[in-house]
């Protein structure tokens, strides 16, 4: 998966995500080892070849989801089914899809494939670092995305996104009964040995 660094970035930071090594207290530092991370990830998808590796764009994925999960599908041999278009139908369901409680990133996976996410990092990044950002994270350039660009453009939705997005900001989905309880409390060892 393959997203725009800047947002993958402000993603991390903001739903305060731990990854060994990145400073979630600085964009810059962030960017920086997102670039290199990406440019290794890059590298060994070109070293496999196309046959054993695909690159998806997650913006793709979220402006065209039916074209996305088609090759997606295709790559891996699988059939096509719709239900990959509707997987929040899914969620909390018999046989479906189990979310984490404490996952950071359960409450937008609950919602429908929407464009919230793709520019929600615009105007949150300093903007001396916005200013760098051809040296601080060159495998923008290199993947096609504008340094410059703030917003981006990123291409047109297909009509369901546009529908899931108008639904989203609506408020239409609603946490599963399953995931509104607390996590379950670590239990502490002196009281398991009572």
């Amino acid at each position: 998966m393959i997203r725009d660094g800047r947002a993958a970035v402000h993603s991390m930071i903001s739903r305060k995500v731990t990854i060994a090594g990145f400073d979630l207290g600085s964009y810059r530092d962030c960017l920086g080892k997102w670039s290199r991370a990406v440019e290794v990830m890059v590298t060994q998808c070109e070293r496999v070849g196309e046959a054993r590796c695909l690159a998806v764009r997650y913006e793709a994925l979220v402006l065209r989801p039916r074209d996305t999960l088609s090759t997606v599908l295709r790559f891996l041999q699988l059939p096509w089914d719709e239900a990959v278009l509707h997987h929040e139908d899914a969620i909390g369901q018999p046989g479906g899809v189990a979310l984490s409680r404490i996952e950071r990133s359960t409450d937008q996976v609950m919602q429908p494939v929407n464009l919230g996410a793709l520019s929600r990092w615009v105007g949150q990044i300093p903007l001396d670092v916005l200013a760098e950002l051809e040296t601080i994270a060159p495998m923008l350039n290199r993947l096609g995305y504008d340094p410059h660009a703030n917003p981006p453009y990123y291409g047109e939705a297909e009509p369901i996104v546009l529908n899931n997005t108008e639904r989203v900001l609506r408020g239409d989905f609603k946490t599963p009964a399953t995931l509104k309880q607390e996590p379950l409390a670590s239990l502490n060892v002196s009281d398991s040995e009572s």
